[in-house]
């Protein structure tokens, strides 16, 4: 058997790795377009902030490991650039040497992954434009960050990355009332994103709640951010964070959802015979909303490319289940997360929703450095269903409370079954009655 694997990065590798396991004299080919692979990109933020010295920190297999150990070929610099999936061929173009090649495969893995959001009018050629979505990305902003003086800064998205980010800038002394972050909204749709005003606020950062029209270079040193609002910001760097979209351009003729992620079964398989794809350039079957969305996240990456390379090596596999949207992220002090949908989603898709949300210590009141912690649920007022909820915390074991709601959420449990879960208590870890419980409690008033 022969199997070409498109990307170098989780999803593609886990499969390889599957594979292999089960079958060391099957043909295996990783081919991957950039230097690196198998990378953690969610520390890329903390590594332009010097929280992680060295790039390698980020790798976890490099190519010599693949190859000598696991004995998994990887050809790095080699751009897949077209599939024939009738006659079952690829074409690839060796980048470094120019060379444009073909091979032909049993089973195709595309891992391609996701690409950063940009508007093409945009002007990222100047050196003062980033993205920040590859290690390349991050070892140019580091770079520059470290040997030019940049006093401002304008991030554009309030993503994951875009807040993330900010710790990064005030670490290079740029000062919180010089930083501008702009968009329409702070990850959340609900007044949980309130937390994150007042946390921008406290470090001075503006944030400026609208569209960025335009981009227009004033020199080499200084840009103009213009906006829906008509107003103008001056400044020395622009990050641009509005989000990421499918690599999967080439890949036409699969079956997708309308912004390009590629539609699988649980397996992996595409709409193609013996073609399967996994990580950020598919959609998932959202556990909830009974239907396939994009989001894209890593550890459903790693478990999608495992069950790719499993079902094609003939192991008994569980397909994947879908998800539930499980997330968590810092803003500066803050730790950040969510699961399941939220109260706008839940209406739109036919739930009679209802809401709560409550603030509370997170730990014993008497004990040292207690602080508040921030629990919203979204619930169906008919079934009592859980459907989603949303933690802001001062600790990362207050937001981590969230895994308790992604399980619950797994288990389809009801507003009266979380209010009888069984939870841990010491006054360094949670109040006698758990923040969990007490938002359970109130929400159970709304329909008793």
């Amino acid at each position: 058997m022969k199997v070409l694997i498109i990307g170098g990065n989780p999803a593609g590798l886990s499969a390889a790795s599957a594979i292999r396991k089960a079958h060391p004299d099957w043909e295996l080919a990783v081919y991957e377009k950039d230097r690196y692979i198998s990378y953690g990109a969610c520390g890329i933020p903390y590594y332009v902030a010097k929280e992680v010295e060295s790039l390698d920190n980020l790798i976890t297999l490099t190519k010599e490991i693949l190859e000598e150990e696991r004995n998994i070929p990887i050809f790095l610099y080699h751009e897949v650039t077209a599939v024939n999936f009738l006659e079952k061929r690829v074409s690839i173009k060796n980048i470094m040497e120019s060379k444009d090649l073909t091979n032909n495969y049993d089973k195709l893995i595309i891992a391609t992954g996701a690409n950063a959001k940009i508007d093409p009018k945009y002007p990222l050629a100047h050196p003062r434009v980033f993205k920040v979505h590859t290690l390349n990305d991050a070892e140019i902003l580091r770079t520059s960050l470290s040997t030019k003086s940049i006093r401002s800064v304008v991030i554009i998205g309030g993503g994951y990355i875009g807040l993330e980010m900010i710790e990064s800038y005030l670490t290079y002394g740029i000062e919180g009332k010089n930083i501008t972050i702009i968009s329409p909204r702070l990850v959340f749709r609900s007044s949980s994103q309130d937390y994150i005003r007042k946390e921008l606020e406290k470090h001075d950062i503006r944030y400026i709640d609208d569209r960025v029209t335009d981009i227009s270079i004033l020199s080499t040193e200084t840009l103009i951010v213009k906006l829906q609002n008509n107003q103008s910001i001056k400044t020395e760097l622009v990050q641009i964070s509005v989000g990421v979209e499918p690599a999967t351009k080439i890949f036409g003729d699969l079956k997708m959802l309308s912004n390009g992620a590629i539609l699988t079964d649980e397996y992996m398989r595409t709409s193609i015979p013996d073609v399967y794809a996994a990580g950020d350039c598919i959609a998932s079957y959202h556990q909830i909303l009974k239907k396939n969305v994009y989001i894209p996240l890593a550890p459903a990456a790693n478990k999608q490319g495992r069950i790719a390379g499993s079902h094609i090596a003939g192991i008994p596999t569980d397909g994947f289940p879908g998800v539930y949207g499980t997330a968590i992220f810092k803003v500066l002090d803050l730790y950040c997360a969510m699961t399941g949908i939220d109260e706008n989603s839940a209406k739109e898709n036919g739930f009679d929703v209802q809401s709560i949300i409550i603030e509370n210590n997170e730990i014993a009141h008497y004990y040292p450095n207690a602080r508040k912690i921030s629990i919203r649920i979204i619930f169906d007022i008919n079934s009592h269903r859980l459907l989603g909820a949303e933690i802001v915390a001062r600790s990362a074991m207050g937001a981590k409370k969230i895994d308790v709601f992604a399980t619950a959420l797994a288990a389809k449990m009801k507003i009266e079954d979380i209010q009888n879960l069984d939870l841990a208590y010491a006054p360094p870890f949670a109040t006698v009655w758990d923040p969990i419980l007490i938002a359970a409690n109130i929400a159970r008033k709304k329909y008793q």
